[in-house]
């Protein structure tokens, strides 16, 4: 990667998280010292089940799954996650236990890391990487806890509905046997949704 991509990178880094706190970094020079860039091939997993994961990811472009296997061998998706969004594994990073799940490009992914504990020690003595930390967690945390709501309390054509509300690109944009993994139906009764709604 080259010096001007690097910077640019960075940049476009730095106006998302800006956004994200409401105003400009003080020291992000310093800060951007910590970041590793990390290029992903379509198909090709960051983390997979058993890994000890140490970084927090920031997506630049691309599309990114997380899944699991269940107990008859099922990829069960988790969630999608796109440009401009932030992902880890949240529970294992503060644990420090192995991930219990699988992250995987979907197609190529421009994907810049830090690690957690050189953000927990930055954020010791800087409020805006404190507020910064806070804020991506916490989207995290929503975005996983919207997706268990819909499952638990939703049937299938609500959830298929909330799922076209919340991610019309991925509608287009995935096989119809990953929506219906993530949404918790088979692909049959997705189609019949489709179908029906469409």
């Amino acid at each position: 990667m080259t010096l001007q991509n690097k910077h640019d990178l960075y940049q476009q880094l730095k106006v998302n998280f800006e956004k994200q706190i409401n105003e400009p970094f003080d020291d992000w020079s310093s800060f951007s010292d910590n970041f590793k860039h990390k290029i992903l091939n379509q198909n090709q997993h960051w983390i997979n089940a058993g890994d000890v994961c140490k970084d927090i990811g920031f997506i630049l472009n691309g599309l990114i799954r997380v899944y699991y296997i269940d107990s008859n061998g099922n990829e069960v998706n988790q969630h999608f996650y796109q440009a401009n969004e932030a992902l880890a594994p949240i529970s294992a990073l503060i644990s420090a236990q192995p991930c219990e799940y699988y992250i995987q490009a979907l197609e190529p992914v421009d994907l810049i890391l830090l690690n957690y504990n050189d953000l927990k020690s930055l954020t010791c003595d800087k409020n805006q990487w404190l507020q910064l930390e806070v804020k991506l967690l916490q989207t995290v945390f929503i975005k996983n806890a919207k997706r268990e709501a819909q499952l638990l309390l939703g049937n299938a054509e609500q959830r298929y509905k909330w799922f076209i509300k919340e991610f019309p690109e991925l509608n287009e944009k995935l096989p119809q046997y990953h929506i219906a993994s993530f949404l918790g139906i088979t692909p049959v009764s997705l189609s019949r949704l489709k179908n029906k709604i469409d």
